[in-house]
This record gives C-alpha cells, structure tokens and sequence, in this order.
C-alpha cells in the first residue's frame, strides 16, 4: 500500500492534465499505477485521488454497513458511485482529469496535491483552503481529540 505525505504544488494545462509529483510516484514505487479513482469530496469541495487497491478497501468497509434490501441503502450507494471516476495514468504521472471534476473543486490552474496517507488529496492553490488553521486552532483540536481518548 502507497503512503502519501507532504504538500506539492502542480499546474493543470488546458486540458485538464497534471502530473503527480515524483514524491507521490516514488510512494507509489514498484505498484503498477495504471489507473487512480478520482473522488469528489462533498466535505470540502476538493478532489480525493486513490490508488485503486485503497479505493476498493474503502468500498468494501462501506458496503459492509449497507442492507442490500433496503431501498434507501440502494439509493445512497447509487449517489456515492456518482462521486468517483476512473483515470489512466500516463507512464510519466499523468492524469487527466474531466472537466467535471475540476468545476465541481473549482480547480484552475495551480493546485496543491496534499498527501493524506492512503490518498492524495487536491484543492486550488490559489484560493485559501478551508483546511488551512492556525497553529493555535490546531494544538486545540489536538487537545480535544487528547481529551476524547480519556473519557
């Protein structure tokens, strides 16, 4: 499994094309990369990119929790299928990425790739990221999720 770390920043051409970072690549190592899964991320408007072995692994745990009688678990995996797409990856890196995806992340032209262990997540470089905290708001949910393990 490929563990991605780290923030890089990329440009997409006018084709919707961006190159994953040599980082990202080398985590990727002797895996034969033919393909990612592309997620649109309803939480923060932002794409989530996923090896297709980690893809499959979350599906698996997701549909675990789904009763395939029920009609309302049928429509909620129906609407979060619509969320991915598959994309080949080029042997240099390359992805291209519809245009969908990149209105739905308003995804211009400079972007951050943003390492998120098992996932790679991407978000507009030139806009300030809702992700972004201060260090002081940081060390506080820190603390929280510190108090959480106590109680």
């Amino acid at each position: 499994m490929a563990i991605f770390v780290g923030e890089h920043s990329a440009t997409i051409d006018d084709k919707g094309r961006i190159v994953l970072p040599a980082a990202f690549k080398k985590a990727v190592g002797e895996m034969e990369l033919e393909f990612v899964i592309v997620e649109k991320n309803r939480l923060g408007k932002c794409l989530d990119i996923h090896t297709e072995e980690t893809w499959a692994e979350n599906v698996k745990q997701f549909r675990k929790k789904l009763n395939p009688l029920d009609p309302r678990h049928d429509k909620l995996l129906q609407v979060y299928f619509q969320n991915f797409t598959r994309i080949g990856v080029a042997a240099n890196g390359r992805i291209n990425i519809p245009n969908e995806y990149l209105e739905f992340a308003s995804l211009k032209k400079m972007v951050k790739f943003i390492g998120m262990y098992t996932s790679i997540r991407l978000v507009d470089a030139s806009e300030k990221n809702q992700t972004e905290v201060t260090d002081e708001e940081y060390l506080e949910m820190l603390r929280m999720l510190k108090g959480n393990d106590e109680g």
